[in-house]
């Protein structure tokens, strides 16, 4: 059964990533809690802080960067960053947006969980930042 996601949804979707990227960016990790309405992750600023900041330092990037700045690919192909998956009992989605530094892939892809509510709200929650 192909779930479909509104546009509501959607927009709703990419702004919670957008907040998050903005926080990331700005490595503000105790406000990202602030952005979702649960997470997977115990201690998610502290976890975060130590994760993503150990992956910048690692892999030598200042920061990541924000939602909708460019990525350079070589050799260049069409390419998504974002990604919906809808999920087959109708309960919601989840989406994986694949981060970048400097306009580089990064590696890593920040996953999300949008669950639908009986008053038509979503509940968003954050899942993981997954090494790619």
């Amino acid at each position: 059964m192909n779930q479909k996601i509104s546009q509501e949804y959607r927009d709703l979707a990419i702004e919670t990533v957008k907040t998050i990227l903005h926080l990331f960016h700005e490595k503000r990790y105790d406000q990202v809690p602030g952005a979702v309405d649960e997470s997977e992750i115990e201690n998610l600023p502290d976890n975060l802080r130590e994760f993503i900041q150990g992956t910048l330092d690692l892999n030598g990037m200042d920061t990541f960067d924000e939602y909708g700045a460019p990525c350079n690919f070589h050799p260049q192909y069409e390419y998504r960053q974002l990604h919906f998956f809808p999920y087959r009992d109708g309960s919601g989605f989840a989406v994986d947006y694949e981060m970048t530094s400097g306009a580089q892939l990064a590696q890593l892809v920040l996953q999300l969980r949008f669950l639908y509510q009986p008053d038509g709200s979503l509940r968003r929650v954050f899942e993981d930042v997954d090494p790619q």
